[in-house]
């Protein structure tokens, strides 16, 4: 399948193409235990929205496990459900400069992967391995975390298999700007209409969303969001609970304007229908930023 159009975008800073490829080899070390940039060097590159491809696997994988860190899912199992389904979502990648494919062959760009969006049908898929223990892990930390009406609800959506749930899939690496997120959706959105209109399993009655948020410890204090497109969508879930996945990191605390955060895992649940304009407001906030 070829690679998308019209969804790339320039991330303006200070380095140049030749300091990007040695912060490349270096980025390991800059990473924290969710797997995100913490490094102090400006990048500047070019990046695009392309289908997910079979050498993409483990550069998903890796994004996954930020989102997920420790739990009890195949991850490499659900990066293939992402390539196979290619015709729905897009992976991040640098673009090249003409004629730089060519000269790099033997690279198969597993490395290449900076995000992913996308959405799975968990009802459909429900009786593979790693889509069950997906399921099962939302509804324990439904259990663990929320409150009565939400476990219900939960219970609900993931017991009644004429209602199909889709999981949105919303990662990248750190440094990458918000900005992205807006062609990915509005490439996402016109693919799941496509795929609704050939009656394919993507018209979702519930939605459900797994943010990566940070708690600095104030009660008063607002909702740090990872991906800050994501802030304004609590606004419109059905219910909603967090997790607090301290334990599961290996480095648990940011510094924080002389504070510091805590990773934790918000879990959004809404209404399908309501997708479109879910879109419209992550574009509507990364257009006020």
């Amino acid at each position: 399948m070829s690679n998308k159009k019209n969804k790339e975008i320039e991330i303006s800073d200070s380095e140049s193409d030749d300091e990007l490829d040695n912060a490349e080899s270096d980025r390991d070390s800059d990473l924290d235990s969710d797997g995100n940039y913490i490094g102090d060097k400006e990048l500047q590159a070019d990046f695009e929205g392309r289908n997910p491809e079979d050498c993409d696997f483990h550069g998903i994988k890796q994004l996954l496990r930020q989102l997920f860190l420790k739990s009890n899912v195949d991850l490499g199992a659900l990066a293939e459900i992402i390539i196979s389904q290619n015709y729905v979502g897009s992976v991040v990648k640098q673009c090249l400069d003409d004629g730089q494919e060519d000269d790099d062959e033997d690279d198969d760009g597993s490395d290449g992967v900076f995000g992913i969006t996308t959405v799975i049908n968990i009802t459909k898929r429900k009786d593979e391995n790693c889509i069950q223990q997906i399921r099962t892990l939302l509804t324990t930390l439904a259990e663990e975390n929320a409150n009565d009406k939400t476990k219900a609800l939960v219970n609900k959506i993931l017991s009644d298999d004429s209602q199909h749930v889709g999981l949105i899939i919303n990662e990248r690496i750190l440094n990458i700007p918000a900005a992205i997120s807006v062609p990915l959706f509005a490439s996402l959105q016109s693919e799941v209409e496509k795929a609704v209109k050939k009656n394919m399993p993507y018209a979702f009655r519930y939605l459900i969303w797994i943010c990566k948020t940070y708690n600095t410890g104030d009660e008063s204090s607002e909702i740090l969001f990872a991906n800050q497109e994501e802030k304004p969508l609590l606004d419109e879930a059905l219910a909603s609970f967090d997790v607090d996945v301290t334990e599961q990191a290996d480095l648990s605390q940011w510094d924080y304007e002389g504070g510091a955060l805590t990773p934790c895992r918000k879990i959004l649940i809404f209404d399908g229908s309501k997708f479109n304009n879910l879109v419209r407001l992550l574009k509507e906030e990364v257009e006020n930023v």
